[in-house]
């Protein structure tokens, strides 16, 4: 019997994360534009839509040479307008979030109420010192 429970457990785990993935949708998905090149920043990226809600994901691929202050930041305006002096006044920035890793695959929640289609750019910024590490295009 204990067996059985265990099964019919691992089946039910198996068929609600099926149903999660089937309700993830891959909106936009690009590799990073690298701004300087004294700054390692590469890799790929997507952003995710589930239910209501985005999520901006790193690829296994991603690198970003560390820094004190690197944030995420949604953008109206096109990347070639954008410098480390206007990544956080042009085209309406919105903040993503802190970045906290600087190698391989991580995930960002978009904060609620913000539609990732409304934005142009996706960017990754030193606020602290007002670099830009790089960004892409939403496509």
């Amino acid at each position: 019997m204990k067996n059985v429970r265990i099964i019919f457990s691992g089946l039910f785990l198996l068929l609600a994360a099926t149903a999660f993935a089937q309700n993830q949708e891959v909106i936009f998905k690009g590799e990073w534009e690298r701004e300087s090149r004294w700054t390692t920043f590469e890799g790929s990226w997507k952003i995710i839509k589930t239910g209501d809600s985005f999520t901006v994901e790193l690829g296994d691929d991603f690198e970003a040479k560390k820094a004190p202050d690197l944030k995420i930041f949604l953008s109206k305006a096109s990347l070639d307008k954008i410098s480390g002096k206007n990544a956080v006044s042009l085209g309406e920035p919105v903040l993503v979030a802190k970045l906290t890793s600087y190698k391989g695959k991580a995930s960002y929640k978009i904060p609620a109420g913000i539609n990732p289609a409304d934005f142009t750019t996706i960017i990754i910024h030193c606020e602290q010192y007002a670099k830009l590490w790089g960004g892409s295009p939403l496509k």
